[in-house]
Formats: C-alpha cells, sequence, structure tokens
C-alpha cells in the first residue's frame, strides 16, 4: 500500500483524521465516527460498541502497508473503565509474521518469538 511512497524521512503518516476522506481506505465495521473534539481543537474517530468495532488498514488484509519505518507512534484517548485493544501485525523480510496485542485485559507482559501481549495499565496517562 505504502510501497511506492516516499518513506525516506523521519516518519510517514499513515493515519489522520483530516482531509474530504481520511479513512477511504481503511475497514470499518460497527459505530465509527469521525466528530470534532472541541478540547483537541480538531477531528478524531470516535469508536463505540463492543469487540465488533473496528478500524483496519489496508481494507484487504492480503494486502501489506510495506511500511519500513522503525518506530510506530501511536496518539489515543482511551477513557477510564472502558475495555480496549489494538493488534498490530508485522510481517519481516522474510515473512515471518508477528503480533503485538495492546489490551486493558492484559494484566502481566507475556513473550513468545510469534506474538507480545502489552497490558494497558503499564503505560502512564496524562
Amino acid at each position: 500500500m505504502f510501497k511506492s511512497h516516499y518513506q525516506g524521512g523521519i516518519y510517514v503518516e499513515i493515519f489522520s483524521a483530516q482531509g474530504k476522506a481520511p479513512a477511504a481506505k481503511w475497514a470499518q465495521s460497527g459505530k465509527v465516527q469521525r466528530i470534532f473534539d472541541k478540547q483537541v481543537k480538531s477531528y478524531v474517530y470516535n469508536l463505540e460498541g463492543g469487540p465488533t468495532t473496528k478500524m483496519q488498514i489496508p481494507r484487504d488484509e492480503k494486502l501489506g502497508l510495506s511500511l519500513i519505518q522503525q518506530f510506530v507512534v501511536l496518539q489515543l484517548a482511551v477513557p477510564l473503565g472502558v475495555g480496549f485493544n489494538v493488534q498490530i501485525l508485522a510481517t519481516d523480510t522474510l515473512n515471518s509474521k508477528r503480533r503485538i496485542f495492546l489490551s486493558s485485559a492484559h494484566r502481566d507482559i507475556s513473550h513468545t518469538p510469534l506474538h507480545t501481549r502489552l497490558p494497558l495499565g503499564t503505560f502512564p496517562t496524562l
């Protein structure tokens, strides 16, 4: 998906709520709304509902993003007491898949060669 994009800079933005149709390349299910947040002074995506509410890029699961950046940065606002999960699937040059699960349901960090589970409670809140 981003194979033909310039990735030589310090970052590549793959998602923003700005613009005319910013989530056109994303698959969405459940109640996903683009709203203006006065605190942030910008548009944000509000996902409400159960575990079936999600946003996924690329739209087709068989395609890859083809990103070569060293870091992934996520900026999320999750209300206290609300269950939340993020799953990141990374594929290396040998086509080995590895998953990173960030979840409010996990209590301990666990790691195997194929996946890592990180509890969201270990991250500081602002």
